[in-house]
């Protein structure tokens, strides 16, 4: 009889916490179901960079959730430049901004032009860090204004190999080989590029007296326009170019050239893609669902299904569980040992990128 009283009192007192587990459960659907019914005929004003990846998700959005889709397409700075503008005189037109991160983190959360990101997730399946691939990298900056739903590798250093074909490139020691002196071009990196995000792997492997002794020693080319880069490497004689882009080595191998040209996959440079949202958004309703489905295991694995149609490296996503596209596995970091990369248009990665910067114009006196 006593333990039955025990056991009853035990219930009475669990009683109320029990409900209020209960009423928060369901309050989460409740408040999505809230939203996404206020977000059916809203628009959807958001910039994008310019891949048909963005438009396709974007467009399956506004389909499944009756929103219209206002996209407008500009290149980060561009996107930035505009959303400060703007803001500056009061006007608030923008819901969403997707793209690279750089211009995001270093411009847009300093300058207190983007929301913190967090009041906006309703989905636990959103909000929950154990289904990322590293709580760390989820965010680009500290304050946790900008979501980065994509880690991946890039690969900007390229070799001729009939140039110094006996020549090993393995670690970042081989860039301070006499045999390369006058045999490397590099894209101009007084200012983030493809180039710079490569070269501060360097920086990140050797430190800064390393960085400055490859620039003083090795009789570096510099180039501003990717596309003489490029000619230099192909016709000119360079035994290694740093900083052209993945997609222009890419297309030249997909129309049957290229073949003496080597992506050197053994330094990689850490890029996030990001979503953030400017701010006073004019569609809250429609920004919250387009945020949650987005980074929900459904908008992330049409992210990356998308992705794969249009691009042959890259489709991934930091959930755990979108498997990246078959064929990407290789894009996808290894988050075990995230030490060894430089991510560089994170808030962590900026400082070194700043670091690496500020030595090469020390260096080739720019």
């Amino acid at each position: 009889m006593v333990l039955n009283r025990i056991a009853a009192g035990a219930l009475v007192a669990l009683a109320p916490l029990l409900a209020s587990v209960a009423a928060h459960a369901q309050s989460w659907q409740d408040q999505w179901k809230a939203v996404t019914e206020k977000a059916k005929g809203q628009s959807l004003a958001i910039v994008s960079q310019d891949n048909p990846a963005y438009d396709a998700t974007i467009n399956e959005f506004g389909k499944r959730f009756g929103v219209k889709i206002e996209e407008t397409v500009a290149r980060p700075s561009v996107a930035l430049s505009r959303i400060q503008t703007e803001q500056k005189s009061g006007q608030y037109v923008w819901d969403s901004w997707i793209g690279g991160t750089s211009n995001m983190v270093n411009s847009g959360v300093p300058g207190g032009f983007v929301e913190p990101m967090e009041k906006f997730f309703i989905l636990p399946e959103v909000k929950d860090t154990a289904n990322w691939r590293h709580p760390d990298f989820m965010f680009g900056d500290e304050g946790h204004h900008v979501f980065t739903y994509v880690n991946k590798l890039e690969f900007y250093v390229l070799r001729n190999t009939s140039v110094l074909p006996d020549m090993k490139m393995q670690t970042w020691d081989d860039f301070l080989n006499p045999k390369l002196k006058g045999k490397i071009s590099i894209r101009d990196i007084s200012v983030p590029n493809s180039g710079t995000f490569a070269m501060v792997g360097l920086y990140h492997a050797k430190g800064a007296d390393g960085f400055r002794k490859f620039f003083k020693e090795q009789d570096v080319h510099v180039y501003e326009n990717p596309q003489q880069l490029d000619q230099a490497l192909r016709r000119g004689g360079q035994a290694v170019s740093v900083g052209l882009e993945t997609n222009v080595w890419d297309q030249c191998r997909t129309d049957g050239g290229c073949k003496e040209i080597d992506q050197l996959r053994q330094y990689p440079a850490a890029i996030s893609l990001g979503v953030s949202i400017p701010k006073n958004p004019p569609h809250k309703e429609a920004v919250t669902a387009w945020i949650n489905w987005f980074l929900s295991k459904e908008g992330q694995q049409v992210w990356v299904d998308n992705w794969a149609k249009s691009n042959s490296y890259g489709a991934v996503s930091m959930r755990k569980d979108v498997a990246p596209a078959p064929g990407h596995e290789r894009d996808l970091p290894d988050f075990t040992h995230a030490e060894q990369y430089v991510f560089v248009s994170s808030d962590k990665g900026s400082k070194e990128v700043d670091g690496a910067i500020k030595v090469y114009k020390e260096a080739m006196d720019r």
